[in-house]
């Protein structure tokens, strides 16, 4: 005869499904947070690929300038300066190009050519890491996966 309740094989089973419930969500959301760092090193990549193009273009230097507490960066392109925020939980880690007025400033001249390569690194909260490089000379962009 059975009494009422559950039995310790029950349990297990339910504690089993709720621990790979658990992992399986604690995974997405670390996917996500791993998106918005890969979204915003695309964005940051692009924006500093426009700013080559439009110096070419304009013949005039355009200029990124990174504000690295504040988690944005300032692009001045020909029609004007915009300012871009960094996503939330992703954040400057490193920069290499040189300081103007205290700050990292990336300039490209009128032939497209860096003041001098560099890169900038974006983190997010897990400690993942993405490099955007400059190369020096030419002003090629591309993403290093840390």
């Amino acid at each position: 005869m059975r009494k009422n309740g559950f039995i310790f094989l029950e349990m297990l089973a339910v504690v089993l499904i709720l621990g790979l419930v658990t992992v399986t969500g604690f995974a997405a959301i670390r996917s996500l947070n791993r998106s918005q760092l890969k979204t915003a090193a695309q964005v940051l990549a692009a924006h500093i690929r426009e700013a080559r193009m439009a110096a070419i273009t304009h013949g005039i230097t355009c200029t990124l300038t990174f504000y690295e507490l504040g988690g944005r960066y300032r692009l001045d392109l020909p029609d004007g300066t915009e300012y871009i925020k960094l996503p939330e939980g992703v954040e400057f880690a490193a920069n290499n190009f040189p300081q103007v007025d205290r700050r990292p400033t990336l300039r490209f001249h009128y032939t497209g050519a860096p003041n001098r390569g560099g890169h900038v690194t974006l983190k997010d909260e897990t400690g993942a890491r993405i490099s955007i490089i400059v190369t020096p000379v030419t002003g090629r962009v591309r993403l290093e996966y840390i």
